[in-house]
């Protein structure tokens, strides 16, 4: 069992108690020597009751003033922490508490609430940024499909206009379909909410299917595909690895040329079991590859590239579930490496 850390505040606050009191006695001492040689009190001539009330009274009142004091200042922190929760409360996420302390305890409580507040903070400001980049990514298709839509009423345009058209909807419908399957399978892998069940499963073969789906884009472009594919079983969730394979090598497709090249490779190591995905297409820049995997961002800034910015936000989040780790090289002109290495298990 997990020790609890014992706490020293109660004896802070005793030292300061004791602290107090002695200094009060040592005051009501000096002050009842100070009247009994200037003979303010004489107990052969004043009842013996008298002089015990003026010392207790002159103790109240010091113990008082200095409780006081020190309550002020003890209680401090407390107010200043109960002032920080009334801000965050009213949805001020950027107050901070200074740490400089010397009560360990209290240190820790406003080093905890810092801690809060920045998440907080953080979270706020991606749930901003969300909204902002899901309303624009929603509006865009939208606007099409309307805008589309309006134009198929006219009752002149010719059965290649209108065809052309219809198209321009359907893949505008499949944009959105595509952006709101994305936005739920992040959210339910961010909240755990995926099924831990897990089959064993080939993962050439997989790769394969892939390429044979996406067989109309990569032959569009005649775009030489190179495969050395080892026969390897995997033990792990195989419908979001058919997202990641399926990501990966759409974007290399995507991003290349005609007659560009595409080398996809599987291997395995003594720990791992390695997925090379290369490309020879336009490449990335710095900036693009610090960003690429965060949400929504795209690297082509005009939005000419069909794309919402989830694909490898949900491919990184996909392979960390997974245990393994992904690495991005790129090189502008030149071309994309992902290589996904996945824990090697026994299936």
């Amino acid at each position: 069992m997990k020790k609890h850390k014992h706490s020293f505040l109660w004896i802070h606050y005793t030292i300061i108690t004791f602290i107090i009191l002695m200094i009060t006695a040592l005051i009501v001492g000096v002050i009842a020597l100070f009247m009994y040689h200037q003979k303010l009190i004489d107990p052969a001539k004043q009842h013996p009751s008298l002089p015990i009330v003026i010392i207790l009274a002159i103790s109240v009142l010091i113990g008082t003033i200095l409780s006081a004091g020190s309550a002020r200042k003890i209680l401090k922190p407390l107010t200043d922490f109960n002032q920080a929760l009334d801000k965050v409360a009213r949805g001020d996420f950027s107050v901070s508490l200074t740490k400089q302390h010397h009560t360990k305890e209290i240190r820790d409580l406003y080093n905890n609430f810092n801690k809060m507040t920045q998440e907080l903070n953080s979270i706020e400001t991606l749930r901003d940024d969300f909204i902002v980049n899901v309303s624009h990514e929603f509006k865009t298709p939208l606007t099409a499909i309307e805008g589309y839509a309006t134009l198929l009423q006219d009752e002149h345009l010719d059965d290649y206009e209108r065809q052309d058209y219809t198209q321009m909807i359907i893949q505008s419908v499949h944009q959105l379909s595509t952006l709101t399957g994305n936005i739920l399978q992040l959210s339910k892998i961010e909240n755990n909410s995926l099924p831990t069940e897990k089959e064993c499963f080939r993962i050439d073969e997989q790769i394969r299917q892939v390429i044979v789906f996406l067989e109309p884009e990569w032959s569009a472009k005649q775009i030489d595909l190179h495969l050395d594919l080892a026969k390897l079983d995997y033990l792990g969730h195989k419908t979001l690895l058919m997202q990641v394979w399926t990501n990966l090598i759409s974007n290399a497709i995507k991003f290349s040329e005609e007659h560009d090249q595409i080398y996809i490779q599987l291997t395995e190591e003594d720990k791992h079991i390695k997925i090379v995905i290369k490309d020879t297409g336009i490449g990335m820049s710095d900036i693009v590859i610090q960003k690429a995997f965060d949400k929504f961002y795209q690297g082509d800034s005009t939005r000419h590239t069909f794309g919402n910015g989830l694909g490898l936000a949900l491919v990184k989040r996909i392979v960390d579930l997974s245990g393994g780790d992904i690495i991005l090289t790129s090189t502008e002109t030149v071309g994309t490496t992902f290589t996904i290495l996945l824990p090697k298990q026994d299936a």
